[in-house]
């Protein structure tokens, strides 16, 4: 932690209200649509210059990524307040795949989003999502191009890479649309940022879904509307959310895929020691343990807690990992089965195709274990008991 003068320094460093204008003058734009944001921006702002321990490119980095989510909330407002039919889209039945990370929910995701007939989170989109104004028509998206200013572009990350590759023009998890509310615990998958998790923890989460919701329908417009294609979305948080989550989604199919957290665990501290780097100086790896484990901890108490008092239990297809990793095309087909859809041969053709062509370790093997985190089997038994015995089989 910074002693005072330093954390007094930075925060006047890392002001919002410098950064709002930043982005004014970017875009030529002035109006958010209100001011219910700067809260959370204030809040985010606070927990950055106490625990983030920056270094000089991480820094440049965060002030971007601030500016840079400033000036898609004032595009995103002005092409609402021009085409007021942007808030008709309908997204209220995606395809929602939920889970603790490192459960092979990013496999089931981009399997599911490896044909057509559905909506994609594709990575540009996420980063950028409302159009450039110097965007034409026929031409390659400038956003692509644009996504180069992201520091989690896994490219010299070979830890990272093997644990959770991301490239620009491949589906990735939307919950990198809720970093634009900075009100979510997003931002602590990027960043060190104890203190803004349990800010997070302690406040209701549903105005940033609302908000997200708001920018899919954002997205789906852009992209010619609805036409019968579901969102695919995938987000490893939404465990801790589960109500606001159904709150904007009602018709959602939902699927959860099971691990040990006796893997998923460590596997997540280990890439969380190669993506909090990319901001700040390296945290030490028994901190990395602690802080995942207080994270997911609360998280799958969050949710067994709210599947247990909404009923959840016949709503959430629960599967296992090793039919994720080894055969999931029974599951996918049980998905569509749920969601009222036909899958037709050349769909299950399509994701059948991205299984067999993208086995696991295809980026580099994914080595962890629990004692290089300060971890034991003991202390996960103790976190992710209820867990463990609902949901996990072991031999």
């Amino acid at each position: 932690m910074l002693a005072p003068q330093d954390f007094q320094q930075l925060r006047r460093e890392l002001d919002a209200d410098r950064f709002i204008d930043m982005a004014r003058q970017r875009t030529g734009l002035s109006d958010f649509g209100g001011s219910d944001f700067c809260e959370a921006l204030n809040k985010l702002l606070d927990c950055a210059a106490r625990d983030a321990a920056f270094h000089a490119q991480g820094l440049e980095a965060f002030k971007g990524d601030i500016v840079r989510s400033l000036c898609n909330r004032l595009r995103m407002q002005q092409d609402i307040a021009r085409y007021p039919e942007i808030l008709d889209e309908d997204v209220s039945d995606p395809i929602i795949v939920v889970g603790l990370g490192r459960s092979g929910t990013t496999k089931l995701h981009k399997m599911l989003s490896a044909q057509d007939q559905v909506q994609k989170t594709l990575f540009w989109r996420l980063w950028n999502p409302a159009p450039f104004p110097d965007a034409m028509a026929g031409q390659l998206d400038p956003r692509i191009g644009a996504v180069g200013t992201s520091q989690l572009l896994s490219a010299d990350n070979p830890v990272m890479d093997a644990a959770h590759r991301i490239a620009e023009q491949e589906v990735e998890e939307e919950w990198f649309l809720y970093t634009f509310t900075f009100a979510d615990w997003m931002w602590c998958q990027m960043i060190y940022l104890p203190s803004y998790f349990d800010w997070t923890m302690l406040r209701p989460s549903l105005g940033a879904y609302r908000y997200v919701k708001t920018m899919l329908q954002y997205l789906q417009w852009q992209d010619g509307g609805k036409r019968g294609r579901p969102w695919i979305l995938k987000s490893v948080g939404h465990i801790a959310n589960m109500e606001a989550l159904l709150d904007c989604y009602p018709r959602a199919t939902l699927v959860h895929p099971h691990r040990d957290p006796h893997d998923t665990i460590p596997s997540f501290a280990k890439l969380l020691s190669s993506s909090w780097p990319l901001y700040g100086k390296p945290v030490e790896p028994h901190l990395i343990g602690a802080e995942v484990m207080r994270q997911w901890g609360t998280a799958t108490r969050r949710y067994l807690e709210s599947r247990d008092r909404l009923g959840l239990d016949g709503r959430i297809l629960d599967v296992d990992y090793e039919q994720v990793r080894s055969d999931p095309m029974p599951l996918v087909r049980e998905i569509y089965r749920r969601a009222n859809r036909v899958l037709s041969p050349a769909e299950a053709e399509r994701m059948a195709a991205w299984h067999a062509g993208n086995e696991q370790g295809r980026h580099g093997r994914h080595e962890y274990s629990l004692q290089e985190f300060g971890l034991d089997e003991a202390a996960i038994d103790k976190t992710f008991g209820d867990y463990i015995r609902r949901f996990i089989k072991r031999s």
